[in-house]
Order: structure tokens, then C-alpha cells, then sequence
């Protein structure tokens, strides 16, 4: 006679069966119920051991009859299938549905030809190393009370189902080689996890999944060291503990979307060459990706690394890691994150991220298309050494920072950069761009200057772009040994351009085809000065002090570079700025006590002969200047024939001031010393002119003297004369 327990499936506790189930083994000869489905204590009183349980437990395994393999709500004491073969010509799944194994299983190096289903059962634990299931594994809705170990374990031909499965005690899964579909939806591991180097290979799958974790629990440390994924889902996943998931490897997509990490993350090295997922995740603990290579998909269309709207507590760190297409739109950083020596290769989109802490992008390598729009950086922002390479160049510049709110330090020093640009940035503390090189465009417009910021170009290179001052509040620009191109300076409101130059430091600096025609009224009205600086506020430090070494060098390199554009007044301007801080510098070592006498002396010659020639002629340059001196020097001269005394008498003989007014008021007729003055007057200039009619000649030992420097003098002012002349019709 059969056994005559039968269950239901109205029955909530037997929930995956179908139709009414009856048990198919034959019952107990003193009893209605076969020895499967017998309580412990009916065991007992028919003197059934567990030994007995089991022994015929596996005679029925054998069993070539369908109906033999199946266990349904039984009460099994244990499971003792080590180095067992069951293969049967049936192919009839082991049915272990809503059993209790009550101390478990052990199925070390078995070999299961037939599907194992374990669905909605109780069991003690699962000992299965080196086991292999070439039918699957069914275990949804199972209570596993202790270990649970299947290391080296190989599932082949149907899937792996552990939905909703509860792992009481430790999972260990190490190196398993999974073939087929994977679910632990759903699941609740309480124990320690690991699925060190587990492979899960590819399936031909219809799902975008092969292996699933979705909203599972893992409340102890969870490790994927060295595990093979393939197409992967972790999405709202919770992780209470460490999550280990270093040297991972991903042959598919992997997305941990909403998953939250309540402690540790480690990703370190893990390599994903599809696309991996961290959308709406949240890191309460420490995130490492250290190492990371995330190649991605051939989809243009989706992202290759996404952190839209994730949110890290602790700090994170993506150091030397490889990154495709990234989008971390949304995303919070609230303490520190690096991405330090790291390479975008795609484009990457930091829209509307909150930095809280020091974001550090040092030595960062973008080799597509960066923008940080929208974003916010609460504490420095580290860009020192990156690289801003441009891609695809949908966007206008290869980096973008428009409405970015830097409040504290930005450093972009020795950046090398394609084209950036900051459109109604606010900047809130200093701006470093200290040997940065900007090959093509530097754009700052409509931006906002908060307490002063002093932004440092010193030693940097702008080959063009534009620089706007805003209607309120500018920013300090220090261009000291920079090199600037093609770039425009100027100001949101244009009245304010004749105070634009005031907010720019030049000093040492190299102006490569930049325009200065577009400042004529600046320099016009502060006499052609180019290195006046309005120091902000705040403390700074320039690298190089504006001596007047430093600023005639200055005033040489504008000069050249006016040359070049044929802006030939700015050119003349600066040469004359030029020569008088040459003339300040040779002075400064003329008065230097520490230089050698040799060294004084001709530095003190040089400053008399610069001090002449911007007297004489303003260098060449101030045409009426060597007019005025060419006119009246020889009336010098002539005072000193007429009123010089004996030494300095001519044929036109000596006379007094005196004289000379009193003629004028007394004798108006006779004026003898009035004819005395202008004739020594014509004698000055006679000999100047070195005309020399030999009517009139020099008596005294000075008018000889005088005489022989008038001549002398007029070969030097003609000569000055005649350059200012020709550097005159330059202009």
C-alpha cells in the first residue's frame, strides 16, 4: 500500500507545487505513512533508525521508476551522498521540495545527472565540495540553518535557482564553475559569503542577466575575489558589511543600481570589459576602485561607467583606474574622492555632482569630451598634471566647467589642455593655472569673483580665447613669465575697460600675437603703463617681483610682439617704456655697493647717456622734444659768450644784464649791450650751424672750447633729428 500523505497547493507552505501531490513510496507495515513522511517520534516507535532512513532513501534514488525520486514535505535525519554517482536512464529530477534535513547534507565529489531541487525546504547544511550538478540546482525559498559549502563544485545544464533563499551560517563558493543561469533574488545571507574565483560563464541566455542578485541581503562580509562574471545584476542590493570584490573580472554588464553599501566597498582591479552600473547606489562605507578598467560596450547610446545620482558618505577612491564613457550626473561625493592618475578614455559627464570634500582629478587623463556642469566643489579642487585631451568635440570645448562653483582652492597647475571653458563660473578662493598650456582656446565669461579671488598664470601658455571681467567684483590675473596668444581681455560693461589692464599682472611675459590695438584707450590714458597691477586683498605671492629688470624685459617682449602685428605706435610706446626701466636698472647696479667699482662706473656712464637720449629725443620717438633742444641749445651758448666774462668773450665783446635793461629803459637809441647779446646769439648759432662767416670769433680759452662743442654737438642732434624724423613717419 502507498503512502497516504498527500499536500495541496492551496497549502501556503507547500507554494511551488501545481496540482495535488500523493507520495509514491510504499508505507510502513504498521503504519499508513511511509518511513519518509514519518515524524521523528514515529520513528522511534516503530524502531526506525536514521540509518534505515537513509538506506532506503538511496535505493530509491536509484529507482528507475519517475515517481521514486520524489521527497515532497518529507523529514529526512540526513543526507550522506559523498563520491555518489546518480544517473539514472529517466532523467527524473530529485524532488526535495518543503523537506527538513534535519542535520544535513554531504555530497563531497558527487555527481548529480539529474536536476537537485531543494525549493522551500529546511536544511541543516550543505556540504558538496568538488561536486557537480549537470541538471541545476533548485533552492528557492530554502533555509539553509548552517554551512553551506560547494567549493570547486560544477553546475551544468539547467539554472541555479536560490530565490529567496536564506543562508543562516556561511556561504562558501569558492572557484565553482557555474554554466548555466544564476538567481539569488531576493535572497538573505547571514553568514560570511564568498565566491572567491568563481567563474560564471556565458549562457545564450534571452535575459539581459545571467547571474542575479537583485535585492538580496548580505549581512556579513560578502567576497567576489577573482570571480568571472558574466552579464551580472546587484541591483538594491544591501550589503551591511564588507563588500569584497577585488580582481573581479567582468565579460558582461554588471550593474549594482540602488545597491547600498553600509560598510567597505573594495573594487580594486576589477576589470569589466562591457559596462558596470553604480546608478542611485549609496557608500556609507569607505569605496575603493583602485585599479579599476571598465572598458565598455559597443552601445553609444549607454553609459560604459555610471554613477548617476550615487552618493558616497566616506570617502572614495577611483586612483589609476581605466574608465570608458562616464556619467556621474547627480552624483555626491560628500568627503573625499580621487580620481588621482586615472584615464577617461570616452567622454565623461560630471553634471550637477556635489564635491564636499577634496576632489583630487591629479594626473587625470581625459582623452574625450570632461564637462562639470552644474557642479560644486566645497573644498579644493585638484587638477594638477591633467591632461584635457578632447574628443569627439560635440561639445564647444573639450572641458567644461559652466555654473561650477568652486569655493575654495582650484588648482589646474602644469594642466595641459586642448580648449576649456567657464561660462558663469564663480570662483570663491584662488585659481591656479601655474604652467598650465592651453593649445587652443581659454574661455572665462559672465563670470563671478567672490572675496578677491587672485587667479595665477604664471609660466602658463593661452594660445587665444577671451577673458571677461564682470559688471561687479574682478578677479586678480597674474600673467608673470606666461605666454599669451590671440586672447581678449575685456569686460561686461565696456565703460569699465579703461580700467582693465590694472587686474592683469605682466611681468616677464610674452605676448604671442596678442592685440593690443583692442586696449589703445587703456594705455592712452595711463601713458602707455603695462605692468601696473591692483593687488588684491588677499595675500599673494608672486613668483617674480617686478624689478626693473624684470619690467624692462617686459616692455621688450610687448614691444616685439607690436612689431610683429605692424602696430607700429604701441611698438614706439613700448621701446620708450623699455629704455626707462633700463635706465632705472642701470642705475640700481650703479649704487650698488656690493658690485665692483668697474662695474658701477659703467652702469652710471649708461644711465647719463639713456637719462640724454630720452631728454633729447625721448629715444627717438619725441620729435618735437629733439626740435625744442636742436632750437634753443645754442642760446646756452650764447649766454655764456655774452655774460661769461673773459673767458668765454668773443669779437662780439662782453656784456651785463644791466646793461641791457638799463639801455632799454635810459638810452633807447644807443642799445650797445642789447647788440652785444644778439650778436654773440648769431655767433652761437653761426658756429652750430658750422656755417662760420670768420666775421665774429671765440677770444677766451672757454668760447674756443664752447665753440669746438657747439660743432660737435650739432653733428650728434642732427643726427638725433633726422632718426626722429624717420622713426616720426613710422607712427
Amino acid at each position: 500500500m502507498n503512502c497516504q500523505y498527500t499536500v495541496t497547493p492551496d497549502e501556503n507552505q507547500f507554494s511551488s507545487l501545481t496540482a495535488t501531490w500523493s507520495c509514491p513510496h510504499e508505507s510502513h507495515p504498521e503504519d499508513d505513512r511511509c518511513l519518509f513522511h514519518m515524524t521523528p517520534e514515529e520513528r522511534r516507535h516503530h524502531d526506525i533508525t536514521p540509518q534505515d532512513v537513509h538506506s532506503t532513501l538511496l535505493s530509491e534514488l536509484e529507482a528507475e521508476a519517475n515517481d521514486k525520486k520524489e521527497f515532497i514535505g518529507a523529514h529526512i535525519p540526513y543526507l550522506d551522498l559523498d563520491y555518489i554517482d546518480v544517473e539514472t536512464d529517466n532523467q527524473y529530477p530529485l524532488d526535495f521540495r518543503h523537506t527538513t534535513i534535519e542535520n544535513g547534507i554531504s555530497a563531497a565529489h558527487a555527481r548529480f545527472e539529474e536536476r537537485v531541487d531543494l525549493r522551500n525546504s529546511t536544511v541543516n547544511g550543505l556540504d558538496a565540495p568538488n561536486c557537480e550538478f549537470e541538471d541545476g540546482l533548485l533552492a528557492a525559498e530554502a533555509v539553509f540553518t548552517d554551512v553551506v559549502t560547494l567549493s570547486e563544485t560544477v553546475f551544468t545544464g539547467d539554472m541555479v535557482d536560490c530565490v529567496e533563499t536564506t543562508f543562516e551560517q556561511s556561504l562558501v563558493c569558492e572557484e565553482i564553475t557555474v554554466a548555466v543561469d544564476v538567481s539569488f533574488e531576493n535572497a538573505a545571507f547571514n553568514g560570511p559569503v564568498s565566491f572567491d574565483g568563481a567563474r560564471f560563464a556565458e549562457q545564450a541566455s534571452t535575459v539581459d542577466e545571467n547571474i542575479i542578485f537583485n535585492h538580496a541581503t548580505f549581512h556579513n562580509i560578502a567576497s567576489f575575489r577573482h570571480t568571472s562574471f558574466y552579464h551580472t545584476s546587484f541591483q538594491d542590493v544591501t550589503f551591511h558589511d564588507t563588500a569584497v570584490f577585488e580582481h573581479a573580472t567582468a565579460n558582461g554588464t554588471i550593474r549594482l543600481d540602488g545597491a547600498t553599501f553600509h560598510a567597505d566597498a573594495d573594487f580594486d582591479e576589477l576589470r569589466c570589459e562591457k559596462d558596470i552600473s553604480f546608478s542611485d547606489a549609496v557608500f556609507h562605507g569607505e569605496a575603493s576602485f583602485r585599479g579599476v578598467s571598465v572598458i565598455g560596450g559597443a552601445d553609444v547610446l549607454a553609459d560604459d561607467f555610471s554613477l548617476v545620482n550615487t552618493r558616497f558618505t566616506a570617502r572614495a577612491t577611483f586612483e589609476q583606474g581605466t574608465f570608458g564613457f562616464t556619467n556621474a550626473e547627480g552624483a555626491e561625493f560628500n568627503t573625499c574622492v580621487s580620481f588621482e592618475r586615472s584615464t577617461f578614455t570616452d567622454d565623461a559627464a560630471f553634471i550637477d555632482v556635489t564635491f564636499g570634500d577634496t576632489a583630487d582629478f591629479d594626473e587625470v587623463i581625459f582623452d574625450g569630451d570632461v564637462t562639470f556642469t552644474d557642479s560644486v566643489f566645497s573644498a579644493n579642487a585638484v587638477f594638477r598634471g591633467a591632461e584635457f585631451n578632447g574628443g569627439t568635440n560635440y561639445l564647444a570645448s573639450d572641458a567644461v566647467f559652466t555654473d561650477v562653483i568652486f569655493t575654495q582652492t582650484a588648482d589646474f597647475s602644469d594642466t595641459d589642455i586642448v580648449s576649456v571653458e567657464f561660462q558663469t563660473t564663480e570662483f570663491r578662493a584662488a585659481v591656479d593655472f601655474t604652467n598650465a598650456e592651453i593649445t587652443e582656446t581659454l574661455i572665462i565669461e559672465t563670470p563671478t569673483f567672490i572675496n578677491d579671488p587672485y587667479l595665477d598664470f604664471t609660466d602658463a601658455t593661452i594660445e587665444e580665447g577671451t577673458i571677461m571681467q564682470p559688471e561687479r567684483g574682478w578677479g586678480y590675473f597674474d600673467f608673470t613669465q606666461a605666454t599669451i596668444g590671440d586672447v581678449l581681455l575685456t569686460a561686461a560693461n565696456p565703460a569699465d575697460r579703461r580700467e582693465l589692464l590694472d587686474y592683469f599682472r605682466f611681468c616677464d611675459t610674452t605676448f604671442d600675437t596678442f592685440d593690443f590695438s583692442q586696449h589703445l584707450e587703456y594705455l592712452d590714458r595711463n601713458n602707455w603703463v603695462l605692468h601696473n597691477f591692483a593687488q588684491p586683498e588677499t595675500e599673494f605671492t608672486p613668483a617674480v617681483e617686478l624689478t626693473p629688470a624684470h619690467v624692462e624685459k617686459t616692455y621688450l617682449k610687448a614691444k616685439s610682439s607690436a612689431s610683429e602685428q605692424s602696430n607700429i605706435k604701441a611698438a614706439g610706446e613700448f621701446r620708450v617704456k623699455r629704455q626707462q626701466h633700463a635706465r632705472r636698472k642701470f642705475a640700481q647696479i650703479a649704487t650698488d655697493s656690493t658690485e665692483p667699482i668697474r662695474t658701477r662706473i659703467k652702469n652710471g656712464l649708461r644711465t647719463a647717456e639713456n637719462l640724454f637720449l630720452e631728454f633729447s629725443c625721448g629715444y627717438g620717438l619725441r620729435l618735437y622734444r629733439i626740435t625744442t633742444v636742436f632750437i634753443l641749445f645754442p642760446l646756452i651758448a650764447a649766454i655764456l659768450f655774452a655774460f661769461g666774462g673773459p673767458l668765454f668773450e668773443t669779437g662780439a665783446g662782453q656784456t651785463s644784464l644791466s646793461q641791457i635793461l638799463g639801455e632799454i629803459v635810459i638810452d633807447t637809441e644807443a642799445q650797445t649791450g642789447t647788440r652785444t647779446f644778439l650778436l654773440n646769439v648769431y655767433f652761437a648759432y653761426i658756429t652750430f650751424l658750422t656755417i662760420g662767416y670768420g666775421g665774429i670769433g671765440p677770444l677766451g680759452l672757454g668760447a674756443r672750447f664752447l665753440a669746438a662743442i657747439l660743432v660737435y654737438l650739432n653733428v650728434i642732434l642732427a643726427g638725433l633729428f633726422i632718426y626722429s624724423l624717420i622713426k616720426r613717419s613710422e607712427i
